[in-house]
């Protein structure tokens, strides 16, 4: 699909890589890796077309349509967002006219003839367009691409002009998906997507045929899209087969494999130089002398193995030791107008927990840490703060902390305790900004480095509770990891708002899940949560990764699923409020009854057992019935589908053919889905009743 043979690109006197080359086939989804500044960027933008390659070819078969998605845009647009998503459509009506036209000359001309062959081939690229476009369900594709992004029904008629940078992109992003094109080119999708969001938009490139090149720090989202991964590391390219994480390991294994075969020639070379240079001047061994010297001119030289790549390095102070209590919420209720975010909840935070906040976009999420920093009031309720407790806030967009006129040393210079001014060096050296850099004024650092850079500034907050919204915006993969590791040792408390669902895994205790206005608690991380959901038999758009539910219901689990699975009933049922929670807490902490089993209780569980049987019999028998009708239905309409295509005015006339040939493509995916939950719930009701 796109072809890349010995690309060249220097900036300067710098060669930024050379004799770049892979093929990228029809639907395959590949991972482009590498440490910043290494070109990955650049590369996505020659293969684009946007910027000139110093020497090489790309190439792409006839026809074929590229998208390119930018790290940064800017969307220069006086239309709404229905309006703006539509121009995609614009050239459809030119296309089916066309078509049309073409249909009816090709019935005059001569099938032999040279014209036909021209008129046939243009009518065939046409009519990819149009499928490919999705031309008969226009309207449905905007909505399912701007809701799945994340726009609301009331947002269609807003102007693009309205909308923030980061939903700007997102609107670019829809744009493109809504074109489908054939070689799809994305450098950081997710930086401007909550998690809901990015979940949705890697179910999309997943189930997509076009052949995509993207880069992004998204280590779970590259695991579940890459079948393989470039990385552009000392300007080469090397392919690794697999996702991220089997790249990690492979690239170790080969980068090993190149230690070892260098120390060995290392030491050769060495060992052929002594015996040269000892007995260079001995004309007894002149002969020995010459041959060794020839050896040493035959070596080829390995080139000396790569290194990991820099990353920040810091670990945050040891902070002063709060009350056990961080923060309780007492029915606290949250309203924006007439948009409720939070209605009578409550909650306690406690001392060192690492709590990861999620939810569907617009839940509250971001609302709650700016009314735990103290940035916003609640409307009703109140919010007790433990003593001692002393926040550090890192909003998402909130770049009011910075002094944009001050230099980097200027600006951790205010934060910066007297006397510890060289400290504060050695610290921004480690989050990137050395020698010149550190003179580099606020106001023109990228995205980026200002987030490195309020970070920094954290570091000298001494905050024992971190309220960390979005953290890992804009930082590389080596950044975070650093970042994990120092959350991870952190003696404070923290609760982070964050998308990357590696980091969450990595640093998080516990996740409260916010849900209609409501919160909810579970025990570890967001893996762990994940599985909980499915212990309890819930899906939720935030949860990607299959979840234990399959192997429940085979009468399967594992020790971490039954020791996992009680608690969270317990919390999932009780952590409505924080004053159930606190219920369910104490009834789990009392010591159990020493009373027995009477014969009356056993009669009474068994009677509930018996009730609770039936009740899933019905609901099975419910299910079955239902789908049974929609197999019939699915069934009789596409009988009446193939009835009505191999009628000759039906299929020779696309405008008429097109629409039931996609209708009936559909109905059959239903069909088959249809079939296989049968099949499940058959055999689950049978299982009941044995």
């Amino acid at each position: 699909m796109l072809s890349v043979s010995q690309l060249h690109k220097s900036i300067g006197h710098q060669d930024l890589f050379t004799g770049v080359s892979f093929l990228l086939a029809r639907g395959e989804k590949v991972a482009l890796v590498g440490a910043n500044g290494t070109g990955k960027s650049t590369l996505m933008r020659i293969c684009s077309g946007e910027v000139e390659a110093g020497g090489g070819e790309i190439s792409l078969p006839k026809d074929v349509t590229v998208g390119y998605l930018p790290q940064h845009a800017d969307l220069d647009s006086d239309l709404t967002l229905g309006e703006e998503l539509r121009t995609v459509f614009g050239e459809v009506d030119a296309n089916l006219a066309e078509l049309e036209e073409l249909a009816h000359r090709m019935a005059e001309v001569d099938h032999d003839s040279e014209e036909y062959v021209r008129i046939a081939e243009r009518y065939g690229h046409l009519q990819h367009e149009v499928d490919r476009l999705g031309v008969y369900e226009v309207d449905a594709t905007i909505d399912r691409i701007a809701g799945g992004l994340g726009f609301g029904p009331g947002d269609r008629g807003r102007p693009c002009r309205e909308f923030s940078g980061g939903w700007q992109m997102r609107i670019l992003l829809g744009r493109l998906l809504l074109r489908n094109p054939e070689v799809l080119l994305l450098d950081e999708p997710t930086n401007h997507l909550d998690l809901e969001t990015m979940i949705w938009l890697e179910s999309w490139i997943r189930e997509s045929d076009s052949a995509v090149l993207l880069v992004s720090h998204e280590r779970k989202f590259m695991d579940a899209l890459a079948t393989r991964t470039f990385e552009i590391h000392a300007g080469q390219l090397s392919i690794y087969r697999g996702n991220y994480t089997k790249y990690l390991q492979t690239r170790l294994e080969r980068w090993e494999q190149w230690r070892r075969e260098y120390v060995n020639q290392q030491l050769e070379i060495e060992r052929l130089q002594r015996f040269i240079d000892r007995f260079r001047y001995n004309n007894v061994k002149a002969p020995l002398v010459q041959s060794r010297i020839k050896q040493l001119d035959k070596i080829k030289r390995i080139p000396t193995p790569p290194r990991e790549d820099a990353s920040i390095h810091f670990r945050f102070p040891a902070p002063v030791r709060g009350s056990k209590e961080v923060y309780t919420l007492h029915g606290v209720k949250k309203k924006y107008d007439d948009l409720l975010v939070f209605d009578d909840a409550d909650l306690s935070i406690w001392r060192g927990e690492k709590v990861g906040l999620v939810g569907l976009n617009g839940a509250g999420k971001s609302t709650l840490l700016r009314l735990l920093a103290g940035r916003e009031t609640a409307t009703g309720g109140r919010i007790e703060k433990g003593s001692k407790v002393q926040a550090e806030y890192f909003g998402q967009y909130d770049t009011d902390g910075l002094g944009l006129e001050n230099t980097v040393m200027g600006e951790i210079a205010t934060v910066a305790p007297p006397g510890h001014l060289e400290q504060a060096r050695r610290l921004l050296g480690g989050f990137f900004f050395s020698g010149p850099d550190a003179e580099k004024l606020v106001g023109v650092l990228s995205g980026g480095e200002r987030t490195r850079l309020r970070l920094a500034k954290m570091l000298f907050s001494g905050a024992n509770v971190l309220l960390l919204d979005e953290p890992t915006n804009h930082l590389d993969i080596a950044s975070r990891k650093t970042l994990e590791g120092a959350l991870v040792d952190y003696e404070g408390t923290v609760l982070i708002v964050s998308h990357d669902r590696t980091f969450l895994d990595a640093v998080t205790t516990r996740i409260i899940e916010i849900k209609d206005g409501r919160v909810r608690s579970f025990p570890g991380n967001y893996s762990d949560y994940a599985r909980a959901l499915g212990a309890l038999g819930e899906r939720s758009p935030l949860v990607d990764a299959p979840t234990p539910a399959s192997a429940l219901k085979k009468g399967k689990s594992t020790r971490a699923d039954e020791k996992l699975k009680p608690s969270v009933e317990a919390e999932a049922g009780n952590m409505d409020s924080g004053k159930a929670g606190k219920k369910a807490a104490d009834k789990a902490s009392a010591p159990e009854s020493d009373a027995p089993i009477t014969p009356l209780k056993k009669g009474i569980a068994h009677q509930q057992a018996s009730k609770d049987a039936s009740r899933e019999e019905r609901r099975l028998r419910k299910l079955v019935i239902q789908l049974e009708v929609e197999i019939e239905k699915s069934e009789t309409r596409l009988a009446e589908l193939q009835a009505e295509l191999i009628k000759p005015e039906v299929y020779r006339d696309h405008t008429r053919s097109a629409p039931l040939m996609k209708e009936r493509t559909t109905l059959r995916e239903h069909h088959e889905t249809y079939m296989s939950q049968w099949e499940k719930q058959i055999a689950r009701l049978e299982s009941s009743l044995a």
